[in-house]
């Protein structure tokens, strides 16, 4: 059941389709009477679509409930033929776990190549270095910085459903929902994985231009050489590439926004909620890795990170 990108609002489609290169977009005339077109995203190619996703606009909703959507289709003779809701729900949840089993694939991946880039000193053009970085020490490295990746991201997405389905079921029984929100008629336990992943480009798109442009080391002079200051130095060296880890920044902040973001997208929420449930699944992930750890990895610093890190 498609919904309005605006006020996530039930609509019956999002655009009349009168011939092959013929349509119309629909109005959303919910109960909130927002007015704008329901779906501005049905016209918009994938390039447009994934840099609106990377800014965080309004196009998951497009993307978790309106994508591959059935339209109205009228006929020459003026026949109308309305999409089968029913079909349309069956479909749209196997096409959710087949994207999520894509999406997630590729992006644990892309996470884990980062994340092991980062950590390792890129080789010169000289064949002696080049050697060394694809020894079997660093493909060895790199397949536990997969697995990782992948650990990580099940424990994170497993206790982000189980802090949704609470609060969801909560809400639902101390306060009346609005009948015509349709992210709230349409909600399944597929959509939280999706937009998780939909929502971690962000972060991964900054996390990839991280490892082009890598912190160079700071110069020996600064500005503020020559003051007595000690505050003034103190807070200047807070931002030194020794001091400040970007990286876990990046990963852990803007991940965490990320994330709330896309549950309160998908709950139709406030952000209070959304982040409330992010910060229970944080937690709840932090203890699941804590007990995993202590049998998968012996490193110490592996496992800090193991453990306090936001897919």
């Amino acid at each position: 059941m498609p919904v309005c990108t605006q006020c996530a609002s039930y609509v019956e489609c999002i655009y009349t389709q009168y011939s092959e290169s013929n349509i119309r977009l629909e109005q959303c005339v919910g109960s909130q009477s927002c007015l704008n077109f329901a779906d501005r995203y049905a016209e918009k190619d994938t390039l447009n679509i994934t840099l609106d996703l990377i800014l965080l606009k309004n196009v998951l909703l497009h993307l978790l409930y309106n994508r591959n959507t059935a339209p109205r289709r009228i006929k020459g003779d003026g026949t109308v033929i309305l999409p089968d809701l029913q079909a349309q729900r069956v479909f749209a949840e196997h096409k959710r776990r087949v994207t999520i089993l894509h999406i997630g694939s590729l992006l644990v991946f892309l996470d884990s190549l980062t994340r092991w880039f980062y950590s390792r000193t890129v080789p010169t053009q000289t064949a002696s270095d080049i050697e060394r970085f694809l020894s079997w020490e660093n493909i060895r490295s790199f397949l536990e910085t997969l697995f990782t990746c992948l650990v990580e991201m099940v424990l994170f997405h497993t206790a982000i459903i189980i802090s949704a389905v609470v609060v969801f079921k909560l809400f639902s029984v101390l306060q009346k929902r609005n009948v015509a929100s349709g992210v709230w008629e349409e909600f399944r336990l597929s959509h939280l994985p999706l937009a998780l992943l939909y929502a971690s480009l962000t972060k991964l798109f900054l996390l990839s231009l991280l490892v082009v442009w890598r912190p160079t080391s700071q110069a020996e002079g600064n500005i503020w050489r020559g003051t007595q200051n000690g505050l003034l130095l103190k807070v200047y060296h807070l931002f030194d590439d020794e001091t400040l880890d970007r990286e876990w920044l990046l990963r852990n902040l803007m991940g965490g926004m990320a994330s709330g973001f896309a549950i309160r997208v998908v709950l139709n929420g406030r952000p209070i909620i959304a982040a409330s449930i992010v910060l229970a699944a944080w937690l709840l992930k932090a203890m699941a890795a804590y007990v995993f750890s202590e049998y998968i990895w012996n490193v110490p610093d592996n496992r800090q990170r193991f453990i306090s890190s936001m897919p």
